[in-house]
């Protein structure tokens, strides 16, 4: 079934593949029959005074070479002068007054020349760089044309030895018959077939020479149409970078234009506030000047008032005086004895601070030595039951003969409450695989382990770190 299945695609290509050669050959064969079945173009009886000889052959019919293709002459473009960039220079002078005329800084005029010459300068690279491209494009061109006459020639070579290998093949084959009645006209025929022949080469030849210098005229035509097309792109292209640079370099002048307009504005800006602050500076002297006298005046009537306030204010203060040294008096005899019940009141304080700092230090210390002894006793309970777990699982242990005596097994137990083993893993070897076989069955064995009676311990007892070793 599968083999019947991936043949099918092959069956298809090859059906295919004879339909098409069948279709190729009925092609072939219908396009023969019909060229061999047209007629001929002409022909041409010449009269006889007297009939062939038995052995009379047709006269050999000169076939006359071909004209050799006509040489076209060589279309070649005169490249054209280079031309230095006038307007740019004829604007650049026509500038060049304006701008002197005009009151701006000589470090816009040094720039706006300086950005001239350096576009002058690089549209004449430019244009150098364009003759030299198009004198490149006109030489590959000459050299298309040289290859393309070359193939033309190629091509007619070949026809003419097509053409000439077919009439040798012609003329042995013919077979000359015995004079009949209808001889001469067959010998016209003959004669007509390959005049027929000739013409039919000559026209090939001078077809096929015709479509090759059409052909040549052709491509040299798209290309002079190219050519053109990439020149004037070229010149597009110039005119904008001119028509760009012009812009800019009236951008700028337009720019230093206005820079220089606005340091003018600025200059003169400057000035008039110059003025305006030395005018106010004058009138503020002058307003200082009779602030001061008035104020002058004003201190001189103050002074002699505050003189009159002073001598008075003098004679309040020494009654002030006077009361506020009995009153100091008064508060200095209540601040003492003040002073003196605080002292006291701090020295009970103090004392019954010390009382309780001393019975708390005496109740930690007792919650200490109860704490440490319950710890001894936890720590006791958890080595003796730590103990028996060991001697338990020592107890469990089969010693082989072979085992070392100085091996040293260390395992950890993780343990269930119950005291069953949950885990037992091997920490560190002892070098010796049978011992520590011999230990992990023992643990297993054990089960269930010694765990104390309280609860509140089985954390101690959960994961265990054991040693076990033969000299025990």
């Amino acid at each position: 079934m599968s083999a019947i299945v991936y043949a099918k695609p092959y069956k298809l290509r090859a059906g295919a593949l004879a339909l098409a050669v069948h279709c190729a050959f009925f092609v072939l064969l219908y396009f023969g029959a019909s060229w061999k079945a047209q007629p001929p173009q002409g022909m041409v009886v010449d009269i006889w005074d007297s009939l062939p000889g038995m052995e009379a052959t047709p006269a050999p019919v000169k076939v006359e070479p071909p004209k050799p293709p006509i040489e076209r002459p060589k279309l070649s473009k005169p490249v054209p002068p280079v031309v230095p960039p006038k307007v740019d220079i004829a604007l650049s002078e026509k500038k060049r007054p304006q701008e002197k005329s005009k009151p701006i800084k000589t470090e816009p005029k040094q720039q706006i020349e300086k950005v001239n010459v350096q576009a002058e300068q690089k549209v004449l690279a430019e244009q150098r760089a364009q003759a030299e491209q198009k004198m490149i494009e006109e030489q590959k061109v000459r050299a298309e044309h040289e290859r393309a006459r070359a193939e033309q020639a190629n091509i007619v070579a070949k026809i003419r030895r097509n053409l000439k290998a077919e009439l040798e093949k012609a003329e042995p084959s013919k077979v000359i018959e015995p004079v009949k009645s209808a001889a001469s006209l067959k010998a016209d025929f003959e004669l007509a077939e390959k005049k027929r022949l000739q013409e039919k080469f000559q026209e090939a030849v001078k077809f096929e020479a015709k479509r090759q210098i059409e052909k040549a005229d052709a491509q040299s035509k798209l290309k002079a149409q190219a050519e053109h097309k990439i020149e004037a792109e070229q010149k597009a292209e110039a005119e904008q970078k001119a028509q760009a640079e012009q812009k800019a370099l009236a951008k700028q002048k337009v720019q230093a234009e206005r820079k220089a307009e606005a340091e003018r504005k600025a200059e003169m800006e400057q000035k008039a506030e110059a003025e305006r602050k030395a005018e106010m500076e004058q009138k503020a002297e002058a307003e200082r000047k009779v602030e001061m006298e008035q104020k002058a005046e004003a201190e001189r009537k103050m002074q002699a008032k505050q003189r009159v306030l002073a001598e008075k204010k003098e004679q309040a203060e020494e009654k002030e005086r006077a009361k506020q040294r009995a009153h100091a008096e008064q508060k200095l005899l209540a601040e003492q004895k003040e002073q003196a019940e605080q002292k006291a009141q701090a020295e009970q304080r103090a004392k019954i601070e010390q009382e309780r700092v001393r019975a708390e230090q005496k109740a930690q210390a007792e919650q200490e030595r109860a704490r440490a002894a319950q710890a001894a006793a936890i720590g006791k309970e958890v080595a003796e039951y730590t103990a028996k777990i060991r001697a338990k699982i020592r107890r469990n242990i089969v010693m082989l003969p072979d085992i070392p005596y100085n091996a040293l097994a260390e395992f950890e137990v993780t343990l269930l409450p119950g005291g069953m083993v949950l885990n037992a893993v091997l920490v560190k070897p002892s070098g010796s695989a049978a011992y520590d076989s011999a230990v992990e069955r023992a643990i297993k064995k054990a089960e269930p382990l010694p765990l104390p009676p309280d609860v509140t311990l089985f954390n101690k007892f959960r994961e265990l770190r054991l040693k076990f070793s033969p000299k025990e």
